[in-house]
């Protein structure tokens, strides 16, 4: 069996009274929340809403709410649609490679993977591709090998918050967004009067399993003195599950069979240290962060697996965040922000025999990323906040390709990107009306040129500069009492990365002659938010429309993919969400629905009209949980079931949409255990009816239907029933300080 990657979702969802809450506290004096912003909306929890996340965290302990104060708040800091999710202690079965199904079980939000966990996975935000959704952690930009992200590498056990902005993206988070922005938040927790040890054991199906152990401790033996925070896990699994293979001939069933799923395994390897807290009018955080994975790179499911090829990674990522207020505790104007990343990636990608890209390969990878942005927040007058900011960044990366037939040279690839922003948030009318108007300016100078000879063939790489302006407004305004309405519209831009331009990793074909996308985007809609006695629901429902142009699609090539610029594309859409707490969250019922239109609007009369490929027309996903908890000895146990649905619609692989993944429907079942808020049981059985294949019709007349197995993107196959189990044991103690 093997670790299915539709898990590790449902204690994102189910935070209530087991969970603690995690929000910066504000103090009357705090800059956070001047004197001149607005009051919190009466929807929202009793704390005060910050406009900016703090350099680092504290831990706050909360009642027995309804778990939707991380996403309350970020509703009451900005007008566009965002979805905020605390993962800080987690209460259900989430392995720490969970981030891809925890992000795929969001409105609005599709993720594709390679086949299991541990894999390649990429995210699509309302019908984008995935290198128009912006990835950044703590405020740095994640680019990953030649801009890529892949999911896959982040895992969760460092993380604290995920946000994803749909839409409108804060100017904070570029230019490039098209499609919108994930912001990943590490899970810094300052409590000064307490120390924290937390160890987390995880076995599943297929080889899986985890061992993760932290401590978040005061370094000082005063209040207000710094604290450190250290992680440190390994997670891996085989990967060696059932699987349908369909043989060398995708329409005669004569050759299938069905077979265990070989070079699937991955090894990974995750340390955090940080050391964040205040000093007089400073806060500070610096962390360090170090990534080692090791994985096979199993193939498609049709004809001879890949047993052979394999990529390592090697990642070290520091990020710094300083913040100085602005004027004294009886009147503060504002704060000045410094934001810094710096990361080095080195990556192997070995197919000694052929068995994935065009020919035998050992490609050898380096980038270096540094990135630092200052940020001035002011307040102006009354209800109004102006945050000015620049970013500069510069990325290098060197390629080094051996054994590539045909060859292809050695390169080495330089880009600068330089960005102004200006973003002002208006409150008026006591807050029921918000609008935020944001202008940015982005200027990129590549150094892609190279002697003649090398890099890659038919070269085409050259030294460029390119200008991009990102206007953007959205709106708030409160109707009645829990009801808002909402509107944002805007222009962003994005250039081609250096992984879409030059290609990696064997099966990626890059194609230097890309230009830049543009795209237009406008979204409405409603947010719902009541709550009565021991019940509360949260909803909304949003309409969006996105026209690119020059849009950059990934095509599969026989074995390969390959970037292609499509003159013209419209993704419009609808998407709704819903969670609703009974009986002081015993009963939780959640779920969301999107429905995409991606059309295809270029000149090339075979695709114009078809849907773009890689994105289903419908997602759906549902939960249920039903728990109490009892007094047992003055000991807090609380059972509880869960219950999930997920349904994915078919999508094309190709842009003639002729060739389709068949659409899947998956049902999972978890039962959770929690001791005293400290001791944290979890099984979950994902795909619970053990579904791996489904029946295709080939597009041809009175073709008849084939069996195909269930599989994500690219026909990467996705295994059959599999179970994950979780303990989870959390310790404190008190901190000795200086009265």
């Amino acid at each position: 069996m093997r670790l299915a990657p539709a898990c590790a979702c449902a204690a994102a969802l189910l935070t209530t009274r087991e969970l603690r809450a995690l929000a910066p506290p504000v103090p009357k004096t705090s800059p956070a929340v001047p004197k001149t912003s607005p009051a919190v909306p009466k929807t929202s929890p009793t704390q005060p809403v910050p406009k900016t996340s703090p350099p680092y965290r504290t831990v706050v302990a909360h009642g027995r709410g309804d778990g939707l104060d991380a996403q309350r708040r970020q509703d009451a800091a900005s007008p566009g649609f965002a979805t905020s999710i605390e993962l800080a202690n987690p209460t259900g079965a989430r392995p720490a490679d969970g981030l891809p199904e925890l992000l795929g079980r969001s409105a609005g939000a599709t993720v594709r993977s390679l086949g299991g966990l541990g894999q390649f996975s990429a995210l699509s935000l309302r019908g984008s591709s995935a290198q128009q959704v912006s990835v950044f952690l703590d405020g740095v930009p994640v680019g990953g090998s030649g801009g890529v992200v892949n999911l896959g590498d982040l895992p969760l056990d460092s993380l604290g918050r995920v946000t994803i902005h749909r839409g409108l993206v804060p100017v904070a988070y570029g230019g490039a967004a098209i499609g919108g922005a994930l912001d990943l938040g590490s899970d810094l927790r300052c409590d000064p009067t307490r120390r924290r040890f937390g160890a987390v054991l995880g076995l599943g199906s297929f080889g899986a399993s985890e061992a993760r152990a932290s401590t978040s401790l005061p370094l000082a033996p005063r209040r207000r003195g710094p604290c450190l925070d250290l992680r440190i896990g390994h997670a891996g699994a085989t990967g060696d599950f059932n699987f349908h293979n369909l043989g060398e001939t995708l329409q005669d069933p004569r050759d299938d069979h069905n077979e265990r799923r070989q070079n699937n395994d991955y090894d990974r390897l995750l340390a955090q240290l940080a050391v964040h807290g205040r000093a007089g009018a400073w806060r500070y955080s610096v962390q360090e962060l170090l990534l080692n994975k090791h994985q096979g790179i199993p193939g498609l499911a049709t004809g001879q697996q890949a047993r052979a090829t394999r990529l390592d990674t090697l990642v070290a990522r520091s990020v710094a965040r300083v913040r100085r207020e602005l004027g004294d505790d009886g009147g503060r104007p504002g704060h000045v922000d410094l934001v810094a990343g710096f990361a080095v990636e080195r990556t192997r990608y070995r197919d000694p025999l052929g068995e994935v890209g065009l020919g035998v390969d050992d490609q050898r990878t380096r980038n270096l990323d540094l990135y630092l942005s200052p940020r001035l927040t002011l307040d102006l007058w009354r209800g109004a906040q102006l945050l000015a900011m620049a970013d500069a960044r510069q990325e290098w990366s060197r390629v080094d390709q051996r054994l590539l037939t045909p060859p292809q040279g050695d390169s080495n690839r330089q880009r600068v990107n330089l960005g102004l922003g200006l973003q002002l948030d208006q409150h008026l009318a006591g807050d029921r009306l918000h609008l935020q108007p944001i202008v940015r300016l982005d200027v990129l100078r590549s150094r892609f040129a190279v002697p003649a000879g090398s890099g890659e063939q038919n070269d085409q790489g050259a030294d460029h500069l390119e200008l991009g302006a990102s206007p953007r407004l959205a709106a708030r305004l409160g109707l009645v009492h829990g009801l808002s309405l909402r509107l944002a519209g805007g222009r962003y831009f994005r250039p081609p990365s250096l992984l879409e331009l030059f290609g990696d990793r064997g099966y990626i074909v890059g194609n230097e002659g890309l230009r830049p996308e543009r795209g237009s985007s406008l979204d409405g809609g409603f947010i719902l938010d009541l709550t009565r006695a021991r019940t509360s629901l949260y909803a909304h429902a949003a309409g969006f429309v996105t026209w690119s142009d020059r849009l950059i699609q990934w095509q599969q090539a026989g074995p390969s993919l390959r970037p292609v610029n499509v003159a013209r594309a419209r993704v419009s859409g609808f998407e709704t969400s819903a969670a609703l707490r009974l009986l002081r969250g015993d009963i939780r019922l959640s779920a969301n629905y999107t429905l995409l239109a991606p059309v295809n609007l270029g000149d090339d009369p075979s695709q114009r009209g078809q849907p773009l490929p890689g994105r289903p027309r419908h997602e759906l996903f549902a939960q249920g949980s039903f728990g109490h908890v009892f007094k047992a000895r003055r000991t807090d146990l609380e059972p509880r079931l869960v219950y999930s649905f997920d349904y994915a619609a078919r999508t094309f692989l190709d842009p003639s949409g002729r060739y389709e993944v068949p659409s899947r429907a998956l049902h999972g079942l978890a039962v959770e255990l929690h001791l005293a808020r400290r001791v944290h049981l979890a099984a979950e059985v994902r795909n619970l009816f053990n579904l791996r294949t489904t029946t295709w019709r080939p597009p041809i007349a009175g073709a008849p239907a084939i069996t195909v197995p269930v599989s994500d993107f690219f026909f990467y196959p996705l295994p059959g029933t599999s179970l994950w189990t979780t303990l989870r044991v959390e310790l404190d103690a008190p901190a000795r300080h200086e009265t």
